[in-house]
């Protein structure tokens, strides 16, 4: 089906959560992967699609895991209209490559990469991954205008379309996204672009109460300045200490477009600073949204991350009762209410993630395990109590993989 020189045994570089496939294999066009669906389909074998690989740990464990599906050789670039600021690509394509194309028209995506070498545009999709400039640009499920996706039993189909105002059908691109490859292989997606910014200025603000840094924060919101992202990291715990450099909190704020616009936010964002008890960095900072560093299996000290979505009016609650916990990092969107909780050390951790899902339950927010031991893991559901949807969920993947091939037990409820 798809060449022998591109199948092959599979090794522990392609295993999820120490389950390994019997087989990699790499289609090279939209009809092989159909191929490899419809058979993997007929002779009942569990199939994950595989882009990148920075998020195959993501969601539950699988139930089975027959054939890694790499998408490594659909990783074209389709098509570029940037009169009408879309662009079409192959799934396969890494995130790096199309923001250097695009940017030769002084185009981009406003996608939030943070290993930008190996994530790929399909990859991201299945996963959802958004970051803090969700606020300014809004989430993938946004600027999603079209897919083509390859279902279960090996068919080719379209969602959405290549302009942006397309209103043909259901907008199945947005079942598709988030959906952990439980639902079709993403093959292609067409986006909405936007213009690479004139000017952009990023401004690093320390504080040392998680109050002063939250409100300024909304502050700068309500005031409509020129912001592409704003980001609240930190050590939960206030510092005792005068040294700003020593203290808990940290706000880095990206301002982005025209000259005049991005030096009125500046000056507006020096002036409202002082307001809050805000000390600018100094030294070098290269600027743009980060991440806290969690290596496999729990390196650099980190053993359980959870992802919070709260109300953004609860968002101070929430850390301030994982605060009094003792949760050491935060890394928060104050726009969205979406934060990460980073637990380090060896205690109890079915305790601390209790204790976790406890405090969200109470504030109406949800909290996902997004990195935790493999023991852990074996024993939870990574998203907590399946929703009051769940059932209606359950019919979808019923119809959409009826022989339960495609990721099976990764998403929601085990589906």
């Amino acid at each position: 089906m798809v060449g022998k020189a591109h199948v092959s045994a599979a090794d522990d570089r392609h295993a999820i959560d120490g389950l390994r496939p019997e087989w990699l294999v790499a289609p090279g066009t939209y009809e092989e992967v159909a191929e490899v669906m419809h058979y993997a389909n007929t002779e009942r074998l569990a199939i994950i699609p595989r882009g990148g690989g920075t998020k195959m740990n993501a969601g539950n464990i699988p139930s089975r895991y027959d054939i890694a599906l790499s998408l490594s050789r659909i990783n074209q670039m389709i098509e570029h209209e940037p009169a009408d600021l879309t662009v079409t690509c192959q799934a396969g394509i890494t995130v790096t490559d199309l923001q250097s194309r695009l940017s030769d028209a002084g185009q981009i995506i406003p996608l939030d990469v943070w290993l930008p070498q190996q994530p790929s545009v399909g990859g991201m999709l299945a996963a959802n991954v958004m970051g803090p400039s969700r606020a300014a640009y809004g989430a993938l499920r946004d600027f999603t205008i079209g897919m083509r996706v390859v279902t279960a039993d090996g068919r080719v189909t379209r969602a959405g379309g290549r302009v942006v105002k397309n209103v043909a059908g259901y907008d199945l691109c947005k079942l598709y996204i988030g959906s952990l490859g439980t639902l079709g292989v993403i093959v292609e997606a067409t986006f909405k672009v936007t213009p690479v910014p004139k000017a952009q200025r990023h401004v690093m603000l320390y504080f040392q109460k998680l109050a002063h840094a939250w409100g300024l924060a909304a502050e700068l919101y309500r005031r409509g300045l020129a912001l592409s992202y704003v980001q609240l990291r930190g050590t939960v715990g206030e510092s005792q200490s005068k040294d700003y450099r020593s203290t808990a909190w940290s706000l880095e704020i990206g301002l982005a477009g025209s000259d005049r616009s991005v030096e009125r936010s500046a000056n507006e964002v020096e002036r409202l600073a002082s307001d809050f008890d805000g000390a600018p960095v100094g030294g070098d900072w290269p600027g743009g949204p980060g991440r806290f560093e969690v290596g496999p299996g729990g390196a650099n000290g980190v053993q359980l991350v959870c992802l919070f979505n709260a109300l953004p009016s609860k968002l101070t609650s929430i850390i301030g009762q994982l605060q009094e916990f003792g949760w050491p990092q935060i890394e928060a969107d104050p726009a969205t209410g979406a934060f990460r909780a980073y637990w380090h050390g060896d205690d109890d951790i079915a305790n601390v993630l209790t204790r976790a899902r406890e405090i969200a339950a109470q504030q109406n927010a949800t909290c996902v395990v997004e990195h935790c031991p493999l023991e852990l893991k074996r024993r939870i559901d990574v998203f907590g109590d399946p929703p009051p949807s769940f059932d209606l969920m359950r019919r979808v993947k019923q119809q959409f993989d009826p022989n339960g091939i495609l990721s099976p037990g990764r998403f929601v409820g085990r589906l």
